[in-house]
């Protein structure tokens, strides 16, 4: 991915610091450009003392990730639900990207059904989730998850192509609980469309089979060894559903694999 302009969610906290600090050689790969973004909240009665605090925490942050002199970045903050800072800035033309760090399971109640759940519902641009621990130096291979049903060949598999051809990455397109005698004549014609919208990249189509769809994602990326697993909803009611069989905690929360969302 190249040239880009990310936006980078903080809140300050030792993840936040640990993941950027492990994801900057992946952005310095791509000369792109990095907005951190941090929503303040008011603590003090004065207003001034706020943002003293707040700009000498994120001055502490920027201290703690020291090779951050090495891409082009800069600080943006506000007084704001972070939610709405980050859907607000995401939404400008010159944002490409969406790179948001998750807790694990701890974080359930608090992180998923708030922040992290609100913007992968209402954003209009990519999102990668990152797991605690995890990271993008090398991304070897890319798991797309696809249903058939309905499906958009252009600008939203474009991150993903990108990203496969920067990284030299292979792709492999993966249908849960579907055989091929399953797939009506339309799904089958748009898993043509995406074969040609692919022939420029190694890949290949697999099926997997297991009682929950998340668990079949899963046990398929870290059996294949995949570095990212991509899904491209056709809207956020498709994705609620997959989330219903707990991929929110199996793939989102619990997984070491990186999420790409696809919008």
């Amino acid at each position: 991915m190249k040239n880009l302009q990310i936006i980078y969610p903080t809140d300050f906290s030792e993840l936040s610091i640990d993941t950027l600090n492990a994801l900057i050689p992946f952005l310095k790969q791509g000369n792109n450009r990095l907005v951190l973004l941090h929503a303040a909240q008011r603590k003090r009665n004065s207003l001034a003392a706020d943002k003293v605090a707040t700009q000498e925490a994120f001055d502490q942050f920027i201290a703690a990730c020291p090779d951050l002199k090495d891409l082009q970045y800069q600080c943006r903050w506000d007084f704001a639900i972070s939610k709405e800072l980050i859907l607000q800035e995401s939404d400008k033309v010159e944002c490409d990207l969406v790179i948001m760090a998750t807790k694990g399971a701890k974080g359930l109640d608090r992180l998923w059904g708030s922040k992290t759940e609100a913007v992968v519902r209402d954003a209009i641009v990519p999102i990668i989730v990152l797991p605690k621990g995890a990271a993008l130096t090398e991304v070897n291979r890319i798991v797309l998850a696809v249903d058939y049903e309905e499906l958009s060949c252009d600008h939203r598999l474009s991150p993903l192509l990108q990203l496969a051809d920067h990284m030299k990455t292979e792709i492999d397109v993966l249908t849960v609980n579907r055989k091929e005698e399953q797939l009506s004549r339309k799904e089958k014609m748009h898993r043509k469309q995406l074969k040609y919208r692919l022939q420029d990249f190694p890949h290949r189509f697999s099926y997997h089979f297991e009682n929950e769809v998340g668990e079949g994602l899963i046990k398929y990326a870290k059996a294949h060894r995949a570095s990212l697993i991509a899904i491209m909803p056709r809207d956020y009611h498709f994705l609620e559903s997959l989330f219903h069989e707990s991929l929110s905690r199996k793939m989102i929360l619990d997984s070491p694999v990186p999420l790409l969302i696809l919008k």
